[in-house]
């Protein structure tokens, strides 16, 4: 019985084992036919043992067919397919060689006259076209003079206690439709006041600061302070609106109404939330290359609107009421609204008790903003506008170039005042403009004057020291304050700016031709606002990189001369340079159309240069000898390349000294006491870092610049790896000398001269000098300077620093550590403090008068610290244990004991710490050796490390003197 069942088994799977071995014998014929012509398949070995022999005796004849086949052929490589081909090339080749070479010449001949159609087609591809953005004639025409006066009396400080006990509004910042939303941070600020952003690109938005109202939750602002009315008519409110679209992107009719205390309407409007618009795709080749330089994004897409109110007086209350009209009777806000947690604590900033109102959900959601009272009165602001024009990465050499800049010089030569030697307080953007805009240093406002991308943290830090700025100076006189351009980092309009006060502003950031963008923008904003006294900021960006002109501003003999490296980014610069020259006159023309030209001050200045021109970079340690460029670009040197900067002042009344040249020192510090003071300011902070000149520049001043200007000696700068000072006092009085601190080491990419090439290099210079000559406005670097001049620089850097002085003991030896020191302070609000101190180290404090008296007393280990932060104080006396051997100079020699005050208190040595070589070589632990340095916070230690490191050290300071 089994023998049968496995019969029949046998007999039902038959023909399974043929179609298997028919499979397999079809597979490997073509896996054996691929594998004659080099192409080894999967499985060929396996398909090799079951194929019948048959097959693989002609499979073996084939080969040996094919190998003697090949013999044939020169080309004996790979499979005989490609020596076939081979075979036939080179035949066709040789018979045809003639034909062959008329057509690579003639290739060679085209390509020769293609490739400036071609530079042409990359470089009209690549940069702007300026003309997309059409000049707009103004039609309108503001009066030469105003009597109007514009106050912030809902949204600025001070805010009142009533403020508090209002619930706010809030929307979730990542659902926010398209808008970016960032709360107040301004100490005593209501929480619901925030900062609104919409979108970097072309748009007539001035709302920036304001609140939230929606049809679940009405909105209440309270006048915050009482002012006197001169006259009631002629009084109006402004307030800004725009509305969200909606989330499901569907429309509904929102009506707004503005009511005062007493419920009384006193405006009102109805508009129909937009609909959400679709990415902008071009649908042809044609449409795509017209519009290339438009952001391919989704544009703004909510309605923007005004209220202008006309008023008596401005009503204690403004009470906002929106209501729903549409059909469906949506309920968006019941039981839809979960509170989050992190977003409440985030708007709840300043005042973590208040309640608050979740409008993520509701239908129509209204931010107001601007709140601006204009009124007519006696004594109006004392300047009928103000226009200061900042052109990004200008350097002074380019803008002072009559061949590159015509325009602008002949403006500066007519009808200005032009200051030859005026210098930013920084080599980039945001280390530059916030000590403009607040006189103060960068290290005096701190870390959010270093960063791009400011936190709440260093936000709430600035704004807690409450520094009067530029803006907002301005807006305590009365004017109507504007800002357009490049704008994301002083508004908190865009996520990491910092508010500089700009509370009326037009962010506008499309870097291709925004030049054209912003001076349309200026048009439209001075056509709204222009009726009252105006201070306007603009920031073009137009000479900053990636340099893009347009084709017709390039010099194309130059740039085809080097297309490449230096010579290539120098160009392009230029070309930058020449096309915002032809914008200015659109400015000036724009003003004329208005009819305010002659009644307005303009100001033209930058904010910091770039590195163009080649250096002498083998001063630099670490850098190649025979290296040749620059790195075109700002912020890793403090030359004048990069910090000299132009300054061109243009008044339109009781102004002296047209067409005049200054060359004695100005700084960006002078900026806020000098125009603060022009705009009838009167109470000049002492404070503020800078001087007002103002007076050298009024008919009814005697007074002239070096009158002014002469009691100062010094400009101090600031970077993220850089300080330093540009000095003419003492020695230096007819030969002025530039010191520069490297504080970190530093790398850029360097564009070569000599070569299309370019080249990283690294390097750290401890120590920089150069010559700088007022007259020639020119800058020579040099290796190194004589000894007692270093020391005259040295002091003179550390005594104008706004760094915090700091001297440090640095222990070189294991064993007990005894020291008594004895501070006097200058100044009550900035005492002495410890900040760094080994766990061995027991420490007390005795204040006696205006004295500090510390005492040390405990085991210490090398290289143990103690750190002592001076503020205002000085050194008195220090007393230290027997044995300690002081060294305060990097030759490591010691110090006697009687000289050791005096040498820290006037900083002679005491700038690096010696090389622990030198130390290892000439001490020994009985000798207890304790490095003092009185430094910088913002220097880094750097050693010096290794013998020959050390000896490098020792030759160089027995040519400064102070080797042993």
């Amino acid at each position: 019985m089994k023998k049968l069942k496995r019969q029949y088994i046998r007999i039902i799977l038959r023909p399974l084992k043929a179609l298997r071995l028919s499979l397999i014998y079809f597979y490997g014929r073509i896996a054996l036919s691929l594998a004659l012509r080099g192409i080894k398949v999967p499985g060929l070995d396996k398909i090799k043992k079951r194929m019948p022999q048959s097959a693989l005796g002609a499979y073996e004849r084939r080969v040996l067919i094919y190998e003697i086949k090949g013999e044939r052929y020169s080309f004996r490589k790979g499979p005989i397919w490609i020596r076939i081909v081979y075979e036939t090339l080179s035949y066709f080749l040789s018979r045809n060689r003639f034909w062959l070479l008329i057509l690579v010449k003639t290739t060679i001949a085209f390509l020769i006259i293609a490739i400036p159609i071609l530079i042409f087609i990359l470089i009209r591809g690549v940069l702007p076209v300026p003309e997309r953005v059409p000049y707009v004639q103004i039609n309108t025409k503001l009066n030469e003079t105003s009597q109007i006066r514009t106050d912030w009396l809902y949204t600025e400080a001070p805010f009142n206690d009533e403020d508090l006990k209002t619930p706010f509004n809030y929307i979730d910042p990542d659902n926010a439709r398209g808008v970016t939303i960032t709360p107040v941070i301004e100490p005593g600020a209501p929480a619901g006041l925030i900062h609104f952003g919409i979108g970097y690109y072309p748009m007539k938005l001035n709302l920036l600061r304001g609140f939230l109202v929606s049809n679940q939750a009405p909105l209440v602002v309270t006048r915050k302070r009482n002012i006197k009315i001169d006259v009631e008519d002629g009084n109006k409110i402004r307030i800004q609106y725009y509305l969200f679209p909606k989330n499901n992107n569907l429309q509904t009719q929102c009506k707004i109404q503005i009511k005062d205390q007493n419920g009384n309407i006193i405006a009102s409007t109805v508009e129909t939330t937009p609909t959400r618009l679709k990415t902008r795709v071009a649908n042809s080749i044609s449409a795509a290359w017209n519009e290339r330089f438009l952001p391919n994004t989704i544009p703004n897409y909510g309605k923007i609107g005004e209220f202008i109110i006309n008023v008596k007086t401005p009503p204690q209350k403004i009470i906002a009421h929106v209501t729903s009209l549409s059909d469906e009777r949506e309920k968006d806000n019941e039981n839809n609204n979960s509170i989050n947690e992190n977003i409440v604590k985030q708007f709840n900033i300043n005042q973590p008790e208040k309640a608050g109102v979740d409008l993520s959900n509701d239908s129509c959601i209204f931010a107001l903003g601007d709140f601006s009272l204009e009124r007519t009165v006696v004594k109006p602001p004392k300047r009928r506008g103000i226009i200061f024009i900042l052109i990004d990465t200008l350097r002074a050499d380019t803008a002072y170039d009559s061949q590159l800049m015509p325009n602008l010089n002949d403006f500066a030569k007519t009808q200005s005042i032009k200051f030859l030697e005026h210098r930013a307080q920084g080599n980039m953007t945001v280390p530059s403009i916030l000590p403009l805009m607040t006189s103060h240093y960068s290290r005096e406002i701190g870390s959010v004057a270093f960063t791009y991308a400011a936190d709440q943290k260093m936000k709430k830090n600035f704004y807690d020291k409450k520094y009067p700025m530029l803006a907002t100076s301005m807006q305590n006189l009365g004017y109507r304050v504007g800002a357009i351009g490049w704008l994301s980092l002083f508004t908190e309009a865009m996520e990491g700016g910092v508010d500089l006060g700009f509370h009326n502003a037009i962010v506008s950031e499309t870097p291709e031709y925004e030049a054209r963008q912003i001076t349309e923008q200026m048009g439209t904003w001075l056509e709204n606002y222009g009726d009252a006294p105006f201070f306007l900021y603009l920031h073009y960006n137009t000479t900053h990189g990636p340099y893009k002109p347009p084709l017709e501003e390039i010099d194309l003999k130059k740039f085809l001369s080097k297309p490449f490296g230096l010579n290539q980014k120098r160009q392009l610069y230029n070309g930058a340079a020449r096309y915002w020259d032809t914008e200015f006159l659109y400015i000036v023309q724009k003003l004329k159309d208005l009819g305010i030209y002659d009644n307005v001050d303009i100001i033209v200045t930058s904010d910091h240069g770039a590195q163009l021109d080649r250096q002498p970079w083998n001063y630099f340690q670490g850098v190649p000898q025979n290296i040749d460029g620059g790195y075109a670009d700002k912020g890793n040197s403090l030359f004048d390349e990069e910090v000299r900067v132009p300054l061109i002042i243009k008044l339109a009344d009781n102004f002296k000294g047209i067409g005049e040249t200054v060359s004695i020192p100005t700084a960006h510090v002078d900026m806020l006491p000098t125009l603060y003071s022009l705009a009838g300011g009167l109470d000049i902070s002492k404070q503020w870092r800078g001087l007002d000149f103002s007076p050298a520049m009024k008919t009814s001043s005697k007074l002239t610049f070096p009158d002014i200007l002469q009691e100062r000696k010094s400009i101090y700068f600031d970077g993220h790896k850089y300080a330093g000072i540009l000095y003419w006092g003492g020695e230096f009085k007819d030969k002025p000398m530039k010191y520069m601190r490297q504080l970190t080491p530093d790398r850029v990419k360097l564009y070569l001269t000599h070569n299309p090439w370019s080249q990283v290099i690294n390097w750290y210079q401890p120590e920089i000098f150069s010559s700088v000559n007022f007259s020639t406005h020119t800058e020579d670097i040099l290796a190194n300077v004589q000894n007692n001049k270093l020391k005259e620089l040295r002091s003179a850097y550390y005594q104008n620093s706004p760094s915090d002085k700091v001297l440090r003991f640095i222990a070189k030896y294991k064993g007990q550590f005894t020291m008594s020191l004895n501070l006097k302070n200058k100044e009550k609000n900035n005492l002495a403090k410890i900040s760094l101190i080994p766990e061995n180290i027991k420490y007390t404090e005795k204040k006696i008068n205006d004295s500090v008296l510390f005492d040390f007393k405990g085991e210490i280990n090398p290289d143990e610290s103690i750190w002592i932060n001076l503020g205002n104080s000085s050194i008195e006396d220090i007393k230290l244990n027997e044995n300690i051997t002081p060294v305060i100079c990097p030759n490591g020699n010691k110090i006697e004991t009687e000289y050791l005050v005096n040498s820290l208190q006037n900083n002679i040595c005491s700038f690096f710490a010696p090389p622990d070589g030198i130390i290892e070589r000439n001490y020994t632990n009985k000798d207890q050796v304790l490095i003092i340095q009185k430094s910088l916070s913002n220097e880094q230690v750097e050693q010096i490390e290794g013998t020959g490191g050390g000896a490098a050290l020792q030759n160089a300071l027995r040519e400064w003197g102070y080797a042993k």
